[in-house]
């Protein structure tokens, strides 16, 4: 047996698995052999992994002794329970966004994998789009000069309940802040760090809804720079995804979402022309010129790819086998902690309508 391959299994053969997961997982395998899957009633990864293993249960999962790895892509509520048996079981682990319904799960995930010496990171894969390192690119060279202010907007058109049942159960872990609003909020925290202080609106807004399906929230940073984080899911006329605003310019962009679209078209992540957007996505960026003039331009996004992840995974499991005291997970656990609490504090700013600080 080759000692440096990962034996990966992932806790279902959904949605998730197909598009965000199993495509990367897949085209690594000088990393990863994809040895499980769970399927509760179907046998569907035979078709892609006729050699991979069916398990009926995560429980049976877990209990695995041939399993390294496993991925908790599972229905949100069950992220904590699940990462913790597969911690306590001896795996390392990857937590599908949101990490936990609360910080003290956060923080007892985190604990169990430092006691144990296990890898454990979130799968907070917004941070390898093309629209996102465009993004970073024009914070970290100030391209803008002093930042004022700034929208990231994550909306969706859905006046019907999910097909998805217990997406729309009032359960930990589910709603908008925790299914698209967590994404924004990872990128804020990568591009500005912890907010001082946080002001939100929540609420439900389709008659059927039982989860929070609007949401608006405002981070305050020391410098007098605020962020609107926005997400509804009765938006039929889609806006931009990110606008930043500075004492020498603007930065527009639309959201893309290249590598899902192209996913569910059966495109794989070795495809010559997978992760790149059409011209017609690109950002505007628009800039003081010597002369004091305003000048736009486009501002083309790198190639995406969630290969990036899974590359930066494989590297820490190999340097924590080989025993690194430290090594770089593609996703710091404290960062995703981070941002449940910044979540929670945007539940209790709508609850009392004030600011909370953080």
């Amino acid at each position: 047996m080759n000692t440096d391959i990962i034996r990966t299994a992932i806790c279902s053969y959904g949605y998730s698995t197909r598009i965000f997961h199993e495509p990367y997982i897949a085209s690594l395998p000088e990393y990863f052999e994809l040895k499980a899957f769970v399927e509760r009633h179907s046998s569907n990864s035979k078709e892609r992994h006729p050699s991979a293993h069916i398990y009926r249960s995560c429980e049976e999962l877990f209990a695995a002794e041939d399993i390294d790895l496993v991925v908790v892509n599972t229905p949100s509520p069950t992220h904590f329970d699940y990462a913790r048996r597969a911690l306590e079981a001896g795996k390392h682990v990857v937590v599908d966004k949101p990490f936990t319904a609360t910080s003290e799960e956060a923080k007892t995930l985190i604990d169990i994998a430092e006691k144990k010496n296990l890898v454990l990171t979130v799968f907070h894969n917004r941070r390898w789009e093309g629209e996102f390192i465009a993004m970073k690119q024009v914070v970290d060279q100030k391209f803008l000069s002093k930042l004022i202010d700034g929208e990231f907007r994550f909306e969706r058109f859905k006046n019907k309940p999910n097909p998805k049942a217990h997406k729309e159960e009032p359960l930990p872990g589910n709603g908008l802040m925790y299914e698209l609003c967590t994404h924004l909020i990872d990128q804020a925290l990568v591009l500005f760090g912890m907010p001082k202080s946080v002001y939100a609106e929540i609420c439900r807004e389709r008659e059927f809804s039982q989860i929070d399906d609007y949401c608006a929230v405002t981070l305050y940073y020391e410098n007098q720079f605020r962020l609107l984080i926005k997400s509804s899911l009765l938006v039929a006329d889609i806006g931009p995804s990110c606008i930043l605003n500075g004492h020498a310019g603007s930065f527009v962009k639309y959201r893309a979402n290249i590598l899902e679209e192209q996913s569910v078209k059966g495109m794989r992540p070795d495809d010559a022309n997978f992760g790149k957007e059409d011209a017609a996505t690109a950002a505007r960026l628009t800039r003081l010129t010597a002369d004091g003039s305003l000048k736009t331009t486009e501002y083309a996004s790198p190639v995406s790819s969630y290969k990036g992840f899974y590359q930066q995974l494989g590297e820490a499991i190999r340097a924590n086998r080989k025993g690194a005291a430290r090594f770089n997970v593609p996703v710091e656990p404290e960062d995703a902690l981070k941002g449940i609490r910044i979540i929670e504090a945007a539940y209790e700013s709508a609850r009392q309508r004030r600011v909370i600080d953080l």
